[in-house]
């Protein structure tokens, strides 16, 4: 078992260099933003590597990741450690998720030599010093962005920490504009992998008569001509009609176009869908976050 966390403190407010956070807005929602955010961490506290994960009830996704070195090590990290399941058994992550419930961010800090676990010890964390995970909440999402140091370059200092804390807010908000647009951005797999929502995005996007939307969804989602012919209980020739009337008024010639033209019109139709309600977003509150350490 890892040693109980405690709060201390809250850390006075500091004077993080704030030239660096044009390039931070610039790149969010691009793969850009891991490398931009390390960049700006080590500027503020020495980070070698750092990783985004957005806190699920009962998953973790990686957000984005990043190296100052310019490998995919941290990447490559976030991997391990998400796919390999090996967040269910950090017991940072379940501080972190009792933090986040108290609304303003918090800094969790973690002696990597301590931990008992030796998985997270010497696989996920291999010549890594120390570790602070910043965790915080923006509306209905959870956040937490790892901040690793590695053995060469030592332990955080306390000014690192007190820099790193007073920027916390603001960092959190980052994170969950850029989750937002990642995350929130529609899958193209998606497009292809229901038949009922093709055919709403053809009522929706299109006028075309009732047969011919069903042949044009039926083709879409992957159908034969004999498929689409069995599934509407119509003959193979008349498959063909209402299909080729179907072009003829989408002005395209083909499956393919099809496809392409469809897809156009989803990315759309998806774009204008009733979002998910949510509350409105806190304002950022520029005052520095609890440390927490074990």
């Amino acid at each position: 078992m890892m040693n109980s966390f405690s709060a201390a403190t809250v850390l006075p407010a500091g004077r993080p260099d704030s030239s660096a956070l044009p390039d931070i807005v610039e790149a969010m929602g691009t793969a850009n933003f891991g490398s931009r955010l390390v960049a700006y961490l080590h500027a503020m506290c020495g980070a070698d590597h750092c990783a985004v994960f957005q806190l699920g009830p009962d998953s973790l996704c990686e957000v984005a990741s990043g190296s100052v070195d310019g490998t995919q090590k941290a990447h490559d990290a976030a991997l391990r450690y998400v796919g390999q399941q090996y967040w269910r058994k950090d017991p940072t992550i379940s501080e972190a998720r009792s933090r986040v419930l108290r609304l303003e961010a918090a800094i969790i800090r973690v002696d990597i030599g301590e931990l008992v676990d030796t998985d997270l010890r010497d696989v996920v964390y291999p010549q890594i010093r120390e570790r602070l995970l910043l965790c915080g909440r923006r509306n209905d999402a959870a956040f937490g962005l790892s901040i690793l140091r590695t053995e060469t370059h030592g332990r955080f200092s306390d000014d690192e920490i007190t820099e790193l804390a007073s920027s916390a807010e603001l960092l959190v908000s980052l994170l969950a504009k850029h989750a937002d647009v990642m995350l929130g951005r529609p899958n193209l797999a998606d497009a292809l992998t229901s038949l009922l929502d093709i055919e709403s995005c053809l009522v929706a996007e299109t006028d075309l008569p009732r047969r011919e939307l069903e042949v044009c969804s039926r083709v879409l989602y992957g159908l034969s001509t004999a498929g689409v012919a069995l599934d509407l209980d119509i003959g193979e020739e008349s498959v063909k009609t209402y299909r080729k009337r179907a072009y003829q008024r989408l002005k395209i010639g083909s499956e393919r176009e099809l496809l392409t033209w469809y897809l156009r019109r989803w990315s759309e139709w998806r774009g204008h869908a009733a979002p998910v309600a949510r509350p409105a977003a806190a304002p950022w509150r520029h005052h520095a976050a609890p440390v927490l350490t074990h």
